[in-house]
This record gives structure tokens, sequence and C-alpha cells, in this order.
């Protein structure tokens, strides 16, 4: 019978395996050391290493598949792993191994690569245990594997984080601070020494209180409640500009940013680490321009490139109606948040480093006011020859504009006066002509008709040819005015003005049925221009009839009395009225009707609210829709 070699070979094998396998079984029963062993151990791979017979060596499935292996294909030797292990580990290895075995007490643990069958490295750290005989002699070793990849990565990336933030570090030239806020344990780099003109060693014993003993007490004040609101959660992160003493006697200033980066279990603050940067330049620069600032005449401001308050003058107060409040550190959107919105864009510009102007501009103030402001946005830049934030000059130019808009106003009016005294010398000589030649027409009528002298209309005629022919006189002397209106203005009887006004109107009060009342004080005079007083009661007159009703005997009565310096014309009627919530306010306005009056043209109340001022005086009005309406006229008392 011719047996197959391979299969005995391979039945060989399964002895040797067999016997290794069943003793480590026998012994783990036996021997409550090895079981605890390879309870504590954590596996990822186990294996059993016979020391008389060293190429005999027994590894479990998971020592193989961790490695990327089939375990079926795999020989159970020590060879066999010893090739695929990083060869400067091995030689680790080997020291460890016989160190272990002279001196048990020596731990056989380390971490090795090995490299994965797809080529990749695994990172194993490999723990063993040697089993003596009873005279101490190395006899068999037990040992186990635990992939450790993830973790050695992890660590390997953190190492390279650590590595950028050192050379960060070296690179800005930071001091940098850790510290346990609960135990007060602090360590410094030397950098944070040097910035104060000391070593590291000069400073020992560090502790909290090596930054406490040569800080400002003024800033420790206040960079402790800037702390505590981060502690708090109110900010993210820890910022504060404080001055420290350096070895020389001399205050510098010192950036000093930091961050909470662990928490105790009750949500405490425990590790926080940190930088110290020196700013003693800058910060002097800063005093230099932010006193400039603040004493400058003129309304200059000074941002950060986060359009923070760094500095203000008091004009920069009043133009933009700043109340007394500290604004350094808050943002300009916050504080005038309708024109800095308004400028946002040209702020975005400015910061990318352009220059931007205005000589004028239109600002509508929240309380309805307009103001004129022109202004200037420019960069300031650090020490780097980066744009550090803005200086905007502003100059309040309101009343120069309101000069510059009266004057052309002024122009404009006096142009019109020309045209308006041409307009009217044009009309009062053409209306003279055509008065005349009325009032002579009615002379040669009554004549032709004696008979007609009586009649009631020929002396309505009459009366408004006289009226008419008055009116053209008045406009003349109107006309030949060289000076103001006010300074020409004469003294006038009220009532006898109110009575010839209401003569010429009778007849259309009469065909309306509407009683005129005169009860004004034949003693009140007024001083006024006669032409303006005339048509301002015969406009106020005329309305009082042409808005009357049929509801009810209509009436205007006038009366009058006295009101400090004013004498105040009441003309009053029962009307239709006028609803002032919806028209007060364009009630004077030209062309602004209130009736469905096919005649009303809006044109009589503008003039003669504008006659009225033009005399000094001013106009009232009361009024209920569907009861009347009275109007109140403020004219000069003549006494005054």
């Amino acid at each position: 019978m011719i047996q197959d070699k391979s299969h005995m070979d391979q039945g060989t094998e399964s002895l040797k395996q067999n016997y290794l396998k069943k003793e480590l079984y026998t012994l783990i029963k036996k021997d409550d050391l090895i079981f605890d062993f390879v309870q504590e151990a954590g596996l990822d791979g186990l294996w059993f290493w016979d020391l008389n017979n060293p190429e005999n060596e027994w590894m479990n499935a998971k020592f193989w598949t961790t490695l990327g292996y089939n375990p079926n294909e795999m020989p159970h030797t020590s060879s066999a792993w010893q090739d695929i292990i990083n060869k400067d580990d091995l030689k680790l290895v080997y020291q460890n191994f016989a160190k272990h075995c002279k001196d048990p007490s020596h731990p056989y643990d380390q971490v090795v690569r090995y490299t994965h069958k797809h080529g990749h490295t695994i990172w194993i750290q490999c723990r063993g245990l040697v089993l003596r005989d009873d005279k101490g002699k190395p006899r068999r070793m037990i040992g186990a594997h635990t992939d450790i990849t993830k973790l050695k990565e992890v660590e390997l990336q953190l190492q390279r984080q650590v590595n950028r933030y050192h050379h960060v570090i070296e690179g800005t030239n930071l001091g940098t601070w850790e510290w346990n806020v609960q135990t007060g344990e602090t360590i410094f780099n030397e950098r944070w020494a040097e910035i104060i003109g000391y070593k590291l060693s000069e400073l020992e014993p560090i502790s909290i209180n090596t930054w406490v003993e040569n800080s400002n007490p003024d800033d420790l004040k206040k960079s402790n409640q800037v702390l505590q609101k981060h502690f708090e959660g109110k900010t993210s992160f820890y910022e504060f500009e404080a001055r420290m003493k350096h070895k020389n006697g001399d205050w510098i200033w010192v950036l000093d940013r930091g961050k909470v980066v662990s928490w105790d279990t009750n949500g405490n603050p425990e590790w926080m680490i940190g930088s110290h940067q020196e700013i003693t330049k800058k910060k002097k620069d800063y005093e230099r321009n932010r006193l400039f600032i603040e004493q400058a005449p003129s309304a200059i401001a000074m941002f950060d490139n986060s359009m923070c308050y760094l500095a203000a003058s008091q004009e920069w107060f009043n133009v933009f109606k700043i109340d007394k409040q500290e604004i350094v550190g808050k943002s300009y959107y916050e504080i005038s948040p309708k024109i800095a919105t308004k400028w946002e864009i040209n702020h975005k510009k400015c910061l990318s480093g352009k220059i931007i102007k205005n000589n004028a501009e239109r600002i509508q103030n929240d309380n309805g006011s307009v103001q004129w402001l022109s202004w200037e946005f420019r960069p300031w830049y650090t020490n780097d020859n980066k744009v550090g934030g803005i200086i905007i000059h502003t100059s309040d130019i309101t009343k120069i504009k309101r000069e510059q808009e009266l004057k052309s106003l002024l122009e404009v009016a006096e142009k019109q006066n020309k045209r308006l005294k041409n307009f009217a010398h044009i009309v009062s000589h053409n209306l003279k002509s055509h008065s005349g030649n009325f009032e002579m027409l009615l002379d040669l009528f009554a004549q032709e008709n004696p008979e007609m002298q009586d009649n009631e209309i020929i002396q309505l005629f009459k009366t408004a040819s006289d009226h008419l022919s008055k009116t053209i006189v008045h406009l003349n002397e109107v006309v030949l005015m060289n000076t103001s209106v006010k300074d020409n203005l004469t003294e006038l009887n009220l009532r006898q003005a109110a009575n010839k006004a209401i003569e010429s109107v009778l007849a259309i009060a009469i065909e309306n049925e509407v009683i005129i009342n005169n009860n004004i004080d034949p003693k009140l005079n007024v001083l006024g221009v006669s032409a303006y007083l005339d048509s301002i009661l015969l406009n106020f007159i005329t309305n009082g009839i042409k808005y009357s009703t049929t509801k009810r005997n209509s009436y205007v009565t006038l009366s009058a009395d006295l009101q400090d310096d004013y004498v105040v014309v009441n003309i009053e009627d029962n009307g239709l009225g006028i609803d002032l919530k919806r028209h007060r306010s364009k009630l004077f306005g030209m062309y602004k009707t209130f009736h469905n009056n096919k005649d009303a043209r809006g044109i009589g109340l503008f003039i003669t609210k504008n006659q009225v001022e033009a005399i000094g005086g001013k106009i009232e009005v009361y009024s209920t829709v569907d009861q009347g309406t009275t109007f109140k006229i403020y004219l000069k008392y003549e006494k005054n």
C-alpha cells in the first residue's frame, strides 16, 4: 500500500498543532496566571511558542486574518511572521525577549509594524509571557496581538497637527500658555517669558500667579470679566489686550487669546490653552491715532475690519446724534443701523483698499429731518501692510446746502416777482381801461333811462363797478411797492372792509338764500394791504355761500376779537363742512377741492392763505361735516 506523502506531512503538522493546543488548554486549566493573562489581553491574535523547539509556534486564526492572510494556508512556524514584520521592530522584539527571559519583571510589551498582505502597514501591540520550568528555565511563551492601527493613525495625525501648531507658533513668535482652571497648574513656553524680558527658568516655580504678579491690576479685573463670559458660553473664545510688567520696569502690551478645550463632568472649565502676542508698538500707534481722533474738531471715527468702533471724535457724536455712551468695541451697525446699512457697500470697498468720497449726500433721518453730509472713507493699515480697518471723516454741510438752496430759491423768486410785476402792470392797466368803459356805459345808460336810476339791479351793477375800480387802484398800489408787503402795511377798518366784501356778493347771497351777518366791532382796525384784505374776506364769504346747504336756513357770520397782538376774524357758516381727518393736510393746497361743485377750481384757499401770511397773519380752521365751518384769520392789530 502506497501512502500519499503530502497527506502524511499534513498529519504530522496536525499532530504538532494538536499537542501544543492541548498543552495550552491544560495549562490554562491548571495555572490561573495564564488564564488571567488571556482574559486581560484583549486579543487580535494569539500565539503559543515552544522555546525548546523555536521553529514551532502555534498562531490562532485571528492572528493571520488581522494581517490579511488565510489561516488555512499559513504554517505554524516562527519564521512565517518574522518575514512580514518590520526589520527594525524585529530587533526591538528580540531585545525585549532577551530582557524578559533574563528578568521576568521586565515586560515583553512593544508596538511593532507588520506588512499587510495588501501592502499597507498594520500596527500591532505585541505582548507576551514566558512560561518557565521548575528550575526557572524558559520553556514556552504565550503571546497576544492587539491591532492598534486606527489608534496609531489618529496619533500620527495628531502629531502632525501638533508639529504644524509648533511651526505656526515659531513662525508667529507667539508665547503660549496652558492653564488648568481648577488646580491652577500652568505651563508657559520660553517665548512667553521672553516677551516680558525673562528666561523661563527665572520665573520658576511656574503657576497662574506668575501671570497675576506680572499683570496690571486694573487689566486683571477687566480680563476676568471677559474670561467669565467665555466660561459661561457667551463668547466662543477669550480675547483681551492687557499690560504686563517687563523686566526693565516698562509696561508692555500683549494680545491675550485663549479657549477652553476640556470640561469636567459638571460642565465646569478644566483645561484652557492660549497665546500671548506682543502688540506694544501697535498699541502706541493706535493710542496716538485715538487721541488725535478724539480731539479732532471735525467728525472722525476709526473702525476695525469688523466695523467695530476703535475711537470717535466729539463732533462725530454731534453729527450722528449719538447719545453719550461707550461705543468703543461696539459695532457701527448697532450704534447707527440706518446710515451704516446705507453705506455697507462702501465699507466693503474701503476694506478692500479703496478710498471713497462723496461731496454731498442727502440723508433722511429717522425723525424725518434731512441732513446733508460730505464724507471720505480711507483704509488704515497694520504693520504688516494689511488693512486693519477704516477711518471715516464726515462734515455736516446741511447749513451750506440750505443756504445754497435758499439762494437758488431767492433767485428764482426774484425772477418770478419781476414777471409777476410785469404781468400785474399789464393786467391792472387793461382792467383799468375796461372798468372805465364799464363805468362810463353805466352812466350813459342811466342818463338815457332816468326811470332805471333806482332799479335794484342797476344799483348792484354800480356797486360792483365801484368795487372793481377800487380793487384796480389797490392792485396798482401793490404793483408800485418797491419793498416787501410787510413793510407797506396800512391801517384798515375791519368792519368797513367786511361790509364792502358783503356788498360785492350780496346778489349771490340772495340767490342762494344765505343770510350774511357782520358782527365786527366798528372800532377794530388791523394792519394790512387793502387789496389783500378785500380778497381774503371776499374768498371766505364766497365759500360760505357756495357751500351752503338746503337742509336748514343758511348763514355766514363775521365776528372778531382781540388775542394778544392779533385781531382774530371769525367767519362761521352752517353749510356742508369739511372732513378735516381726510383733507386737513391739503386744505390750502393749490387746485384742491373737497366737494363736487362744478365751479370749484381749488385756487381760492391757496391764494387766500398766501395773502394772509404775506401781511403777517395765519389761518386756523375748524369744521364738522354737515354742520358747518369756522375760519379764524389772525391779522396784525393796528395798535401793535
